[in-house]
């Protein structure tokens, strides 16, 4: 069965947005090598990432949250197609899902 414009169209979106979001997660993973140097300043200490209680959750919060947002429309998708509707409102919760695992880096470091 030939693919509808509407599918290529998702297939061209969703293609742009998961290279968009790892590149987001991988460069957010690099700059997080080098929070603990500030440990020893003023503003940063008294936060979790100084103390070792939260780094490491601070370093995996992107890629769970990643991958928790391609399981997310992975599976509103296919619920979508199944029902006969369209697939995409199923992008916004994933994407909202991959930026709450962003802010809650921000606020775990910069908070």
């Amino acid at each position: 069965m030939p693919r509808q414009p509407a599918e290529i169209a998702l297939g061209v979106v969703s293609g742009l947005l998961l290279p968009g979001g790892t590149t987001v997660a991988a460069g957010l993973s690099f700059v997080m090598l080098f929070v603990p140097d500030g440990c020893g300043s003023s503003p940063m200490s008294g936060k979790r990432v100084c103390d070792g209680t939260g780094y490491l959750e601070v370093l995996a919060a992107p890629w769970v949250s990643l991958v928790a947002a391609v399981l997310l429309a992975g599976l509103a998708i296919a619920l979508a197609r199944r029902r006969g509707r369209t697939p995409w409102p199923a992008l916004f919760p994933a994407v909202l899902v991959h930026l709450a695992g962003l802010g809650f880096v921000y606020t775990s470091v910069w908070g």
